[in-house]
């Protein structure tokens, strides 16, 4: 701090000043690693905590980004807008991603809105569903998802796909339970390829991801015999039929 005062008091830089190639100014840095003092002295003397650097963020989604709680109240009691849109949607987005349930929850109580949908990412929800894709565990994951939902967040918006066809693609068991619970719908398709959660998960050979989904979703008609087996069968069929078809039409074109 003492180096902090003798730049910014003695030498009189700029607080609002971004780093080399982009990179987030003082109070970007500080919120991304943590430095509550650091941020509350750049605060009182001029930070912008809605400053967005060339990377696309602002305090307030770094802060998010590796959950440090106690920055996120100080920025958001400074005027750090909730809901401030970056490079990647909002500090909510961001904090979904990562799976930072506490930082999560600090936002939506400040009443971020859970339902926001930025120009290049989705809602939150699919946000951290998606997290686990890199090494987030499901846990984390889930506690995300439940307070999300709790929030008001749309179990059933297919804005590209639904949460459902997100947790059966990644084969979360415990995030599609708690969602059929919480009433999300399993029988809305994915609007790319036009599948359900239970033929993605029976694709992908996990019967007890399809036992889960079975009691909940409404029979499909091309399946001959609506069970557990026949789904399974049928969704194996039709895979190998259109990987002969995919191939036939890859001989075709040469």
């Amino acid at each position: 701090m003492k180096v902090c005062e003798y730049l910014v008091e003695e030498l009189g830089l700029d607080v609002n000043a971004g780093g080399s190639r982009g990179g987030p100014p003082p109070l970007g840095c500080a919120a991304l690693c943590g430095e509550f003092v650091a941020a509350r002295y750049l605060l009182n003397h001029g930070a912008d905590p809605n400053k967005i650097d060339g990377t696309g963020f602002a305090p307030l989604h770094c802060a998010a980004k590796n959950g440090h709680e106690c920055v996120l109240r100080l920025l958001l009691s400074r005027g750090a807008s909730v809901d401030i849109d970056g490079a990647h949607g909002t500090p909510l987005h961001t904090a979904s991603y990562y799976g930072n349930a506490g930082a999560l929850k600090i936002l939506l109580d400040h009443h971020a809105d859970p339902n926001r949908v930025s120009e290049i990412s989705c809602a939150p929800l699919l946000m951290a569903l998606s997290s686990t894709k890199h090494g987030v565990s499901e846990s984390d994951s889930l506690n995300c998802v439940k307070l999300l939902v709790k929030a008001g967040a749309d179990m059933n918006s297919a804005n590209p796909c639904t949460p459902l066809v997100v947790a059966a693609t990644y084969g979360l068991a415990d995030c599609i339970k708690y969602l059929l619970e919480a009433g999300a719908n399993p029988n809305i398709p994915d609007e790319q390829c036009g599948t359900t959660p239970i033929e993605i998960v029976a694709d992908s050979g996990r019967r007890e991801l399809v036992e889960i989904l079975f009691p909940y979703t409404k029979p499909i008609q091309c399946v001959p015999i609506w069970s557990i087996d026949g789904i399974i069968t049928h969704v194996k069929a039709k895979h190998l039929k259109d990987k002969v078809q995919t191939q036939f039409k890859a001989h075709l074109t040469r």
